[in-house]
């Protein structure tokens, strides 16, 4: 993660304890305005908390506030149940639990939460894909396309070809996790149209609220390598941990004796095991992939019990 974004994910989490503050400040005014009782609970654990410092601060070993407090929140609580509010009603407000929207969390040295990691991946991929894009399924053109038969199958048009795709691909989208496939692979010739269906997959998942993470594949060997020879330079646990990562242009990184294959096949490996879905998008074939990342990796990447295997045919929409 970039300095930039680093500051500014801060900044926003700032705004947010902000907001939190201003909500509890609204409740406690809103309570205590109808309900001065309650004010009174809240005051008198307020002071026996400055008691028990004060005393702790003077070495009285006996000062304690810990049980009187425990006895205050009971009662703050009822006296709120009965006045119709919930019990907590007044307790801290925060999204996360975790680091109750301070971004950081950890006993002893704070660490970046994972609320923070997930929305560092989701302000990355809105730069990636651009906020106001034109990949969504909505914009899918499928008359951009060839209507001629294709070489490969004359009874098909490439037109047809890509309307069943982008149909297979949004069915994907709408089902994930809980679909019959965990991955998705659009292999196919350049000008396709791949890397298109890929954001379109993501941008539908994110609407759905699913946390997706869209990276290149030279991109994702750049990080991995970066984390492994200077650990902790690169935020790479998204790749292994984030609901769908989508890869997109496999094959076009460079190949690395030892590394790239190995550093591939760990996150398709982890991701597997953990339940976790993966989408590639590639130019390579079925038995180009096996040559150039070995048996092992693409056993895991299209097994048919997992992977929606797609092939793409026809012109270069480029050309």
């Amino acid at each position: 993660m970039n300095s930039d974004l680093y500051q500014r994910l801060m900044e926003e989490y700032r705004l947010q304890r902000e907001k939190d503050l201003r909500v509890e400040e609204k409740r406690r005014q809103e309570v205590f305005d109808a309900h001065p009782e309650i004010r009174d609970l809240w005051e008198g654990r307020h002071a026996l908390i400055l008691k028990g410092l004060s005393g702790i601060l003077q070495g009285d070993a006996a000062s304690d506030p810990e049980k009187g407090m425990l006895e205050f929140n009971a009662r703050i609580r009822q006296a709120l149940e009965n006045a119709g509010y919930p019990a907590d009603y007044l307790s801290p407000v925060y999204r996360c639990p975790d680091c109750r929207d301070t971004g950081l969390a950890g006993e002893g040295i704070k660490v970046e939460c994972a609320c923070f990691k997930r929305r560092a991946r989701e302000l990355e991929m809105k730069e990636t894909l651009g906020a106001e894009g034109p990949e969504a399924f909505e914009n899918y053109d499928p008359s951009v396309f060839s209507p001629e038969p294709l070489k490969e199958y004359p009874a098909m048009s490439q037109r047809n070809l890509m309307r069943i795709v982008a149909e297979k691909c949004r069915d994907f989208a709408d089902s994930y996790p809980d679909g019959p496939k965990k991955n998705l692979v659009l292999h196919g010739a350049t000008g396709l149209g791949k890397t298109w269906l890929l954001k379109c997959v993501a941008r539908r998942l994110r609407e759905r609220g699913q946390d997706v993470l869209y990276v290149t594949a030279y991109r994702l060997l750049e990080d991995l390598r970066a984390d492994y020879f200077h650990p902790g330079t690169r935020d790479t646990e998204g790749y292994f941990r984030c609901g769908l990562l989508l890869i997109d242009d496999l094959g076009m990184e460079p190949l690395f004796d030892n590394v790239t294959v190995e550093f591939f096949f760990n996150v398709l490996n982890e991701r597997t095991l953990a339940g976790l879905g993966t989408c590639v998008s590639t130019n390579l074939s079925p038995t180009e992939l096996k040559a150039r990342y070995s048996e092992r990796f693409t056993s895991r990447l299209l097994d048919r019990r997992l992977a929606l295997e797609i092939a793409l045919m026809g012109k270069d929409l480029r050309n």
